[in-house]
């Protein structure tokens, strides 16, 4: 399977979809500020990671779900919104675009970033063919591994850390700011495939591992890679003295940790029906280069 393709036509398929579920409404300047931020572009790893974890527990028909992996994409974007502020991150460009408060001011993009954080859950919500007890599952989830008990921690966290730390703390950081929404979708995916318990574990489990897997490639990018390639400043990481992996182990040992992790993803799904793409996908997180 030729990963970079597959995923390439995954994402030109949500971006469809992004298209029909983008709201529009009044004051006409907070929508577009929404709609610049979420096709600012993108891997749409979270919406893919929903449908596929769908598909790979044998849920072949996906059309009542792309809302809902859609969602998440809205959630990510809002938070991508809240971190680029010069009260978090601080930065200018986000996929090779001025950021959100660059282009609207701080007001609009703090208030686009909760539109689509709250548009998000409504979205979800309003879907009809999903069973109830299931949105309920769904949004509670979301809603967990989102807020203060998943990346808002993880956020607050980065914050005060940003000069110093332990594994512990990078590893608390990294679980909660990034892994746990991962796995999240992952989860959800599993739950809309009608999926067992363990069927459920393993899932969350793989959605964990390749979540870590991620931040750390994000990490190792941050000094190995290309600025172009990444539409965004390299090394911006070691010039604040923000806690990363590399910091905290080196950039080999970070590595071999990243690899790590991904075996792990892989060992947690090599029973379910069809886990080629998930095999695949974790095994891309490590080896790219944006």
């Amino acid at each position: 399977m030729d990963i970079k393709q597959y995923l390439k036509n995954y994402t030109e398929f949500i971006d469809q979809n992004i298209d029909r579920f983008l709201p529009k409404g009044k004051p006409s300047i907070l929508f577009e500020a929404m709609e610049y931020s979420v096709k600012a572009g993108g891997k749409r790893l979270r919406p893919i990671l929903v449908l596929e974890s769908a598909k790979a527990l044998g849920k072949n028909d996906i059309n009542d779900i792309i809302d809902i992996a859609v969602a998440t994409e809205f959630l990510h974007t809002y938070s991508l919104i809240h971190d680029d502020l010069p009260a978090m991150d601080d930065d200018g460009l986000r996929r090779g675009k001025p950021t959100s408060h660059i282009v609207y001011g701080e007001a609009i993009a703090i208030l686009a970033g909760d539109g689509l954080q709250s548009y998000a859950f409504e979205l979800i919500s309003k879907n009809e063919k999903i069973h109830p007890k299931k949105l309920i599952k769904v949004i509670n989830l979301l809603a967990h591994g989102t807020g203060v008990f998943g990346m808002v921690a993880g956020q607050t966290a980065d914050i005060l850390h940003e000069k110093e730390g332990t594994f512990d703390d990078i590893e608390f950081i990294h679980i909660h700011k990034t892994a746990k929404f991962i796995q999240v979708c992952c989860h959800i995916g599993a739950i809309l495939a009608d999926a067992s318990q363990e069927e459920q574990e393993a899932l969350a489990n793989y959605g964990l591992n390749i979540g870590i897997s991620f931040q750390i490639q994000d990490d190792i990018l941050d000094i190995e890679g290309e600025e172009e390639k990444l539409g965004k400043k390299v090394r911006k990481d070691i010039e604040k003295s923000k806690l990363t992996y590399p910091l905290v182990y080196g950039l080999e040992e970070s590595k071999k940790l990243a690899k790590k992790h991904v075996q792990e993803a892989i060992s947690s799904i090599e029973k379910i029906k069809n886990p080629e793409v998930l095999i695949n996908l974790a095994k891309f997180i490590i080896n790219r280069d944006v």
